[in-house]
């Protein structure tokens, strides 16, 4: 029997926001919207479902050919279009085999299944997604959830409120997977889920559509304290934030790398890059950043990086 290696891996398939922005002028960084795959144990977890998620669904079949389940938990940060619109053309959701766990938090009073499901039904897509042969189970998150996998399981025990308090200096054993959650108000109009995955000892932080003015919450802070690699919004530089943007849900580059000095995390990753910024605007920003947080990356498509090195690394684009 073939041993299973250790896995902590992610890859970037969409980072940009707002809208998909196609064209020469994004091929190196990518105009897609949010996505993020996270390979961890035995397990798939993806964040968001921008438009990112539709090459990612073709290439999880393509890995799956052999009989089998396809065990998929698709975690949603919140419920505005970028995030989501890649939904309807992922294509697990039209295979007998996968198994997909819905989780996201509950807004302007929908819970998670009635958050997605309009999304595919009339009169705004032609197929309905409760018609769809693929396995749909959902779970609406109120930010004190604590979810924990075992070894080669695709279900997950889900603690809230005070057992995740109770066990909260409890690390994962060698065998577990386990998410963390935490709810924001720093993105209009509703707010957003932050995720945080610790396997192996290390840990990574998804954290977009996150506006801090002068200062980031303090709790924010504490949550991802320490964290090895930290995914954070960083859509606008200060000249476009202060002219016209304050308020929109989304942070300046130099309050991210703020939130990276002062959290103590080891490396920064640029995330939900402006649709108007081109590929030369991307590489100014990752420059500047790093001149204030030394190990910092702008997200592009196709980024792929390895918490489980003695330092997390990031592959080299070809």
């Amino acid at each position: 029997m073939k041993e299973e290696v250790p896995c902590f891996r992610a890859r970037l398939w969409g980072v940009r926001g707002s809208y998909p922005t196609p064209g020469p002028q994004t091929v190196r960084y990518g105009g897609n919207t949010s996505c993020v795959e996270v390979q961890v144990g035995t397990q798939t977890i993806i964040f968001d479902a921008g438009s990112g998620i539709i090459r990612l669904g073709y290439d999880l079949l393509q890995r799956n050919t052999a009989d089998g389940p396809i065990d998929i938990s698709l975690f949603i940060t919140h419920g505005h279009g970028d995030h989501l619109i890649g939904l309807p053309f992922f294509n697990p959701l039209y295979e007998p085999r996968a198994n997909i766990t819905f989780y996201g938090p509950r807004l302007a009073g929908r819970n998670i299944e009635q958050l997605v499901t309009p999304l595919m039904s009339q009169p705004y897509f032609p197929v309905d997604m409760r018609k769809l042969p693929s396995h749909r189970t959902f779970h609406t998150l109120n930010g004190t959830e604590r979810i924990t996998w075992h070894e080669g399981k695709h279900e997950a025990l889900i603690e809230m409120g005070k057992a995740r308090e109770e066990q909260a200096s409890r690390q994962p054993s060698e065998d577990e997977v386990r998410l963390t959650v935490k709810l924001t108000s720093s993105h209009p109009l509703d707010g957003a889920a932050v995720y945080q995955i610790a396997y192996a000892g290390r840990r990574l932080v998804y954290a977009t559509d996150v506006e801090w003015k002068e200062r980031c919450e303090s709790e924010f802070l504490e949550f991802i304290r320490g964290a090895d690699v930290l995914i954070h919004d960083a859509q606008y530089t200060s000249d476009d934030y202060y002219a016209a943007k304050q308020g929109f849900g989304h942070s300046r580059v130099q309050a991210a790398t703020q939130v990276a000095r002062e959290a103590q995390v080891g490396m920064l990753v640029l995330f939900h890059h402006e649709p108007t910024y081109d590929d030369e605007k991307l590489d100014a920003l990752q420059a500047e950043a790093q001149s204030q947080f030394a190990c910092t990356y702008s997200a592009y498509e196709g980024m792929e990086i390895d918490l489980l090195k003695d330092v997390p690394t990031v592959q080299t684009r070809g």
